[in-house]
């Protein structure tokens, strides 16, 4: 079956799914570890649609070069998610700030020593939005009427030096991320304490700083603690055109899946085959490249 490949989402702490289209039909296929999963990429980038008010739309454009272009990427105005920093509202359409009302988190999210942001989320997707950006640790210190009030707070946090995004490369490198438990809140401690001396221009903005701040771990949703038991080389992958993986799922962290083929193992960015078209048909487990793996990462 080949699709043209639209996203990857985790559905909830159980699994995920693939959403794609063929022709003008969407959609979604559900995948959780321990499932027999096989990719091939058959076609180069072109853009995969859009999503408005919850439908997903082919792209009327056709346009090739990049998962979502332009046009589409503004039919969806993600601006409010993705670059309001909650005190200039010059940009905003109409409607904007109906999307993020209700009750929002501010967090610190961990990666690795030293891989750190901040961020906000819907109180109601805590949890979800965690586990789909892959986080190790996590620490949720505020909580806000409203995404404004907490877009403002997330921004003062990144003004006092604390990174809002986190490369996916950095990702790649930290699904067994080598801090103990201890090790990750004292970072976060600290990370808490230099924001909250960021907030010390908007005093206002401190009535929403939690009392006793949240702390939870997210490794045992991932099932990365099982790869170091697998005998196999861990390798990261990024398939081109003609290429393929087909084996079994071990882990799943934010959009890094790690499957195991005959011979080893290895984690593909889900999220980088937007916009190509997979055939997402079984096929014999194996790992078909055109280059050679390099030395393993672990």
């Amino acid at each position: 079956m080949k699709v043209l490949f639209y996203d990857f989402r985790w559905v909830n702490e159980e699994g995920c799914e693939i959403q794609g289209s063929v022709d003008a039909r969407f959609g979604r296929k559900k995948i959780s570890i321990g499932d027999e999963i096989s990719v091939e990429v058959c076609s180069d980038i072109r853009c995969a649609g859009c999503v408005e008010n919850g439908i997903w739309k082919p792209c009327p454009k056709n346009s090739s070069g990049k998962a979502k272009c332009e046009y589409c990427r503004a039919i969806e105005g993600n601006f409010i998610f993705t670059a309001f920093d909650g005190f200039d509202q010059s940009q905003l359409q109409p409607g904007d700030l109906d999307k993020i009302s209700g009750e929002h988190v501010v967090y610190f999210a961990l990666f690795d020593a030293g891989v750190l942001k901040v961020g906000v989320s819907k109180k109601e997707r805590k949890a979800l939005r965690q586990i789909e950006q892959g986080s190790h640790q996590t620490l949720f210190w505020a909580e806000a009427p409203d995404g404004l009030v907490a877009r403002q707070i997330e921004t003062l946090a990144r003004r006092a030096g604390i990174a809002d995004k986190i490369q996916a490369r950095q990702k790649k490198i930290s699904l067994q991320p080598e801090i103990s438990g201890e090790e990750a809140k004292q970072e976060l401690r600290e990370a808490l304490a230099k924001s909250l001396e960021g907030l010390n221009e908007s005093v206002h903005l401190k009535k929403f700083i939690l009392q006793n701040p949240e702390f939870i771990s997210w490794d045992t949703v991932y099932h990365t603690d099982v790869l170091p038991h697998i005998r196999k080389p861990l390798q990261p992958i990024s398939l081109s055109e003609a290429e393929s993986v087909s084996g079994i799922i071990r882990a799943i962290k934010g959009s890094f899946v790690v499957i195991e083929t005959d011979h080893e193992l290895v984690s593909l960015n889900m999220k980088r085959l937007s916009g190509r078209e997979c055939d997402l048909s079984s096929k014999p487990i194996g790992l078909t490249l055109h280059t050679a793996l390099q030395n393993s990462l672990f």
